[in-house]
């Protein structure tokens, strides 16, 4: 538990501090629920195993504790589900339920286990709608529900990058400054998400005037985080300074993002070649990288993403993305360092990044 404490929930929130919900709120529920405190220990077990070379004997270890964890978790949650579907249930029973398969999730996310993480993700889905549908007291949504909520959400936006089974229907949460830091772009991103996969699909046109209205979106997403910048209690000015800095990349990335989804016009490539290099000059002045390193995937893959034919850029992403792994974990980011990089040696300009991940082999991975 010191180790969840002290390292893992640092580097499951978006930004650390005195009211890390990873930590506020996880920690209480496993401190009241087995189920929640068996996959806790699964997830710091796993956590710390992945600091040893393959084949130590002490990751073997750790990673046998970490399975006997994780079953017991498991069944803990099938019980929990059992009674909750045969006797009813309290809200506290489903946010158990709830918060521990999101903990699972995390689990199998570190070994990149994709079938299981994405399994343990719908059954989160799966958990949440039968909550709100099923508990009377469902609509009074309170700091826990609300933190898990959107933790289930945003990780179903981004492992929705890059799936492209059948369309679902648009979903938003919804969002808070206390429970959601960065919710505003993770439903930009959701929006577009579901555009593309309308246009694809169904060959829906593109509304000329949902660009401004999105690009408006985003300028007030940025301002907002800006400001909570200055709300937000921060151990050091670095750490401030650098969250200001992490709000502006992403503000560039969900634009390149947005105009690449919505603006299918190759005289823009120019101006969405100037959000990537604003994103490169966030980049540099952020000092308290290994705070953040876990937040900065997403940017850098989108990044990433508008760097063909340019070398040196390249080599800034990779390095950059290797970083990040040596910092706070590989989970599935091989898979996207490895996508980018087939992605850039392609001689064929005019194939773009989603036309291509429909066909690659890392379709799937999560870009977190």
């Amino acid at each position: 538990m010191h180790h969840y404490h002290r390292i893992v929930s640092a580097k499951l929130a978006w930004v650390d501090g005195p009211t890390n919900p990873w930590r506020q709120v996880i920690v209480p529920l496993a401190g009241a629920s087995l189920t929640v405190l068996h996959a806790v220990l699964a997830l710091s077990s796993e956590d710390l195993a992945v600091r040893f070379p393959i084949g130590h004997p002490r990751r073997q270890q750790l990673q046998l504790v970490s399975m006997c964890r994780r079953n017991q978790a498991l069944s803990s949650v099938a019980r929990l589900l059992c009674h909750m579907r045969q006797e009813g249930s309290s809200t506290s029973q489903a946010q158990c339920a709830l918060a521990a398969t999101l903990i699972l999730y995390n689990v199998e996310l570190l070994g990149a286990a994709s079938a299981k993480w994405r399994m343990h993700l719908e059954a989160a889905r799966v958990i949440r709608q039968w909550k709100d549908h099923a508990l009377t007291d469902a609509g009074r949504e309170d700091e826990i529900d609300a933190f898990l909520i959107y933790e289930q959400y945003y990780a179903s936006v981004f492992a929705g990058l890059t799936t492209f089974d059948a369309l679902e229907e648009y979903e938003a949460v919804p969002l808070t400054d206390a429970n959601a830091i960065f919710g505003d772009f993770i439903t930009i991103i959701s929006r577009a998400t579901h555009v593309e996969r309308l246009q694809y699909s169904h060959g829906h046109p593109i509304d000329s005037s949902l660009l401004r209205t999105m690009t408006g979106d985003l300028e007030a997403a940025k301002a907002r985080m800006l400001q909570l910048s200055l709300i937000l209690r921060w151990q050091t000015d670095q750490a401030c300074s650098s969250f200001q800095h992490l709000v502006w990349i992403f503000y560039y990335a969900s634009l390149i993002y947005v105009y690449h989804v919505l603006a299918r016009d190759g005289s823009l490539d120019t101006t969405r070649q100037s959000w990537r290099d604003s994103i490169f000059a966030h980049l540099a002045l952020l000092v308290d990288k290994r705070s953040f390193a876990h937040d900065l995937v997403w940017p850098l893959f989108i990044a990433g993403t508008e760097c063909r034919g340019c070398p040196q850029k390249q080599e800034v992403v990779a390095h950059e993305i290797e970083l990040v792994m040596e910092i706070s974990g590989t989970l599935d980011r091989r898979n996207v360092l490895s996508f980018l990089q087939r992605f850039w040696s392609l001689p064929d300009i005019g194939l773009t990044w989603i036309q291509y991940m429909r066909l690659a082999p890392e379709r799937r991975m999560l870009i977190l």
